[in-house]
């Protein structure tokens, strides 16, 4: 289940989050401008990016090269 609340201004969000918070209901806030969310989504997707290119650095994970990769989509299309 979903609920969606669009406070007006930041005191209105910071008193529905207290709430929220207080009845122990998981929240989050998502920007409305796109492009803002846009580059917030990559930036969180860029840390476990980061982590999985250290890991083949140690040598922890073996990364596909692009042949692979590619191999991969055209066998397994969504």
């Amino acid at each position: 289940m979903e609920l969606i609340a669009k406070p007006r201004n930041e005191e209105e969000l910071q008193f529905v989050q207290s709430v929220l918070n207080r009845m122990k209901i998981k929240n989050e806030v998502r920007e409305n401008d796109v492009k803002k969310r846009k580059k917030q989504e990559f930036l969180d997707s860029f840390e476990g990016r980061m982590e999985q290119l250290n890991k083949a650095i140690k040598g922890e994970v073996q990364l596909k090269t692009l042949d692979q990769f590619l191999d991969e989509l055209e066998n397994n299309p969504s």
